[in-house]
């Protein structure tokens, strides 16, 4: 079986949706954005490029990880398979982009994400992610 793998650098689009299987195990959903950006030499300003939209499928332990530490806009970093999938919806063939994660982190590097329309970070209870450590 053909099997590509990928990483993903971008922003977690959609909040994270759980669900459950049939067989009891659990699968987390999200989108993401990977933008490119460039810097225009003739006004000295970025610009954004072209982006790539994907799903991102985890499931079980990561999953669980998932949903306790990412929301819509935080920076993220996922790794996986990247697989299409067609199907047929109102007499059109539509194809959707898959990753099916293996790894999901938050990217420390791009900190809070730039003004995107249709993504917001949704903090006024405290942080996602954060964890105690003993004795600290």
């Amino acid at each position: 079986m053909f099997e590509t793998q990928v990483t993903v650098v971008g922003y977690v689009l959609t909040d994270p949706v759980v669900r459950e299987t049939q067989n009891g195990h659990r699968v987390v959903n999200f989108r993401v954005v990977a933008a490119s950006r460039r810097l225009d030499r003739d006004t000295g300003e970025w610009v954004d490029g072209d982006r790539f939209y994907a799903t991102v499928n985890c499931w079980k332990r990561l999953a669980d990880g998932v949903t306790s530490a990412l929301g819509k806009g935080d920076p993220v970093v996922a790794t996986g398979r990247l697989r299409t999938r067609d199907y047929e919806s109102g007499g059109q063939w539509r194809t959707v982009v898959e990753l099916e994660a293996n790894a999901i982190g938050l990217d420390l590097a791009r900190g809070a994400p730039p003004d995107v329309p249709g993504m917001s970070r949704p903090r006024p209870g405290g942080e996602r992610g954060l964890v105690s450590l003993p004795g600290g």
